[in-house]
């Protein structure tokens, strides 16, 4: 953030306010489809829409404040019986949400790279330069392969997970890979070939609302960009999140918001501004929301209610699950 400027910062101007109704219209749909995906994985549970939005917006307000994806371990250990699933199951959801997220993420990034490429410093591998658009394709057809084995292919990629596993799984980590890849495979299975499409869709509906809330908010105090520039940010932005950083990707989300903006033609203390205003905005809505919706739970509940710290206490300490948001 060594470009945001003082003066830069207090000239900022709410320009188009009419932008603010598409923000909020616009983050309200992304987030009640996440629910609803995670809610359409746990159908045959018979669990409640309404508890899993509140769980999945609770555990994303705790990973926003708290370390270490603390969040994480809240939706998948403390607040399963909210959903009426064994943690299990629910770990299951989540592995496959994450990659469902991470291939939709480099989907969009390749999109919008295309004829960016000269944009963009090259990444050197190996002694040979490679642009960045021919990157990211390459990670998004490694990607693909991935998601389309598990997603269509499962039986296929369980034989070869088994085959690893016998031939490696002395170690202790292998063992607990492997014990995820058959959670995983499990939370597959358990779906029909129409509702592996259907997730597809509104992972891209999830990630198509995303984008225009990154739009929203450089038209809000009309940050001047090449008309990707947002969108490339909101797929760099929200892949940061797989780096380690402080609690709600500080650091990495301004970082890369910031070169993407800048790429696309924002001046160097515009790309800093509107990378920190993209992420308070968002920061503050979800954790404002997450935290609402925690207190009126907690309350509703009354005596039923364990102390917050009892909760952290128990959860696990052995288990990490990666998110990119």
């Amino acid at each position: 953030m060594r470009d945001l400027k003082l003066d830069r910062l207090r000239a900022t101007r709410l320009v188009h306010p009419a932008w603010i109704g598409v923000f909020v219209l616009f983050i309200v749909v992304d987030y009640a489809l996440r629910g609803y995906r995670w809610w359409y994985m746990l159908r045959s549970v018979r669990a409640k829409y309404t508890a899993c939005v509140r769980v999945l917006l609770t555990s994303l307000a705790a990973n926003n404040i708290l370390p270490f994806r603390v969040g994480d371990f809240m939706r998948i250990f403390a607040y399963a019986p909210d959903v009426n699933a064994p943690s299990s199951t629910v770990l299951s959801t989540v592995l496959l949400e994450r990659l469902l997220d991470i291939f939709m993420l480099f989907a969009f990034l390749v999109v919008g790279l295309f004829g960016a490429d000269k944009n963009f410093s090259p990444v050197s591998m190996e002694g040979r330069s490679i642009g960045v658009e021919h990157l990211a394709v390459v990670l998004l057809i490694v990607a693909a392969i991935g998601l389309g084995l598990l997603l269509f292919g499962t039986h296929i990629l369980q034989r070869i997970t088994n085959a690893l596993v016998v031939r490696y799984g002395r170690h202790p980590r292998t063992k607990k890979l492997g014990d995820w890849a058959v959670l995983l495979f499990d939370a597959v299975l358990h779906l029909t070939f129409l509702d592996r499409v259907w997730l597809l869709v509104i992972s891209a509906a999830v990630w198509f609302c995303e984008s225009v809330v990154f739009v929203s908010a450089a038209q809000m105090v009309a940050i001047v960009s090449g008309p990707r520039g947002p969108w490339l940010a909101a797929s760099l932005s929200n892949l940061s999140f797989m780096l380690p950083s402080a609690p709600g990707g500080i650091g990495p989300f301004e970082g890369s918001a910031k070169l993407a903006m800048q790429s696309q033609g924002a001046q160097a203390d515009d790309a800093a501004v509107y990378a920190l205003l993209v992420h308070i905005l968002i920061w503050f809505a979800i954790t404002a929301v997450g935290g609402i919706l925690f207190l009126i739970h907690r309350a509703a509940r009354g005596s039923m209610s364990k102390p917050l710290a009892e909760d952290l206490a128990a959860l696990p300490t052995e288990l990490e699950v990666p998110e990119p948001h």
